[in-house]
């Protein structure tokens, strides 16, 4: 699953950048192909099918299976992005929200099931891992959508988005500091945020000791 989704973000990356529609198609490709392989180690009675099944059978859920969820989750994000980079029109752009609204619902029941487990289950290296990514993602949505006005959010609010930034910015900041595959991306969230789009955006500054506590936690 890892190598699918690493493999499918470096060819996202290129056709974001070169935006060639080789790339583009290229990436797409590998995005379904990674998805195919991330849909195998799901559970049949998926997270986002039925979330009442799934905390009924917690115990019966596999570490396998909740990685699964994550990198499914990210690949139906770099499919939205690709979405609308591939093709700019109404249609694609309904496509891509669609990808980003069930990426999102994996994200709050994988935050769900995280909080059930969280202090039955074991402290082991998967499990660390997989709540190192639904920090990144629970995260990362709540920051970005609160950055929105406040009339679209409560829009997004209304059919399923959140965008709670203190929330948001704790989730990131505990990412950041338990040591997982993706702590350096909830590092590099935090310090894009406190450095740059807080500044564009006219938001609070960033506070004075951030990059010193930044640094010493890396």
């Amino acid at each position: 699953m890892y190598h699918a989704l690493g493999y499918s973000s470096i060819l996202v990356m290129q056709a974001t950048m070169t935006f060639e529609q080789r790339d583009i198609q290229a990436a797409m490709a590998t995005i379904k192909d990674a998805l195919q392989t991330c849909q195998r180690f799901r559970k049949r009675n998926s997270v986002v099918g039925s979330l009442s099944s799934l905390i009924s059978k917690q115990a019966n859920l596999q570490e396998e299976e909740m990685h699964a969820e994550l990198c499914y989750a990210e690949c139906l994000l770099q499919k939205a992005t690709l979405t609308f980079v591939q093709d700019e029109n109404m249609i694609s752009f309904i496509k891509g929200g669609i990808k980003i609204r069930t990426s999102h619902q994996i994200y709050k029941d994988c935050q769900n099931v995280l909080s059930i487990t969280q202090g039955a289950a074991q402290q082991t290296e998967l499990f660390r891992q997989f709540e190192g990514g639904v920090k990144l993602g629970i995260g990362s949505f709540n920051l970005m959508l609160s950055l929105l006005p406040q009339r679209v959010l409560r829009l997004l609010e209304f059919i399923g988005f959140s965008g709670n930034r203190r929330f948001g910015l704790s989730q990131l900041r505990e990412g950041a500091s338990n040591h997982s595959l993706r702590s350096i991306l909830c590092a590099f969230t935090l310090l894009f945020y406190n450095t740059y789009v807080s500044l564009i955006l006219g938001r609070n500054r960033p506070h004075p000791d951030f990059l010193q506590e930044f640094s010493l936690s890396q």
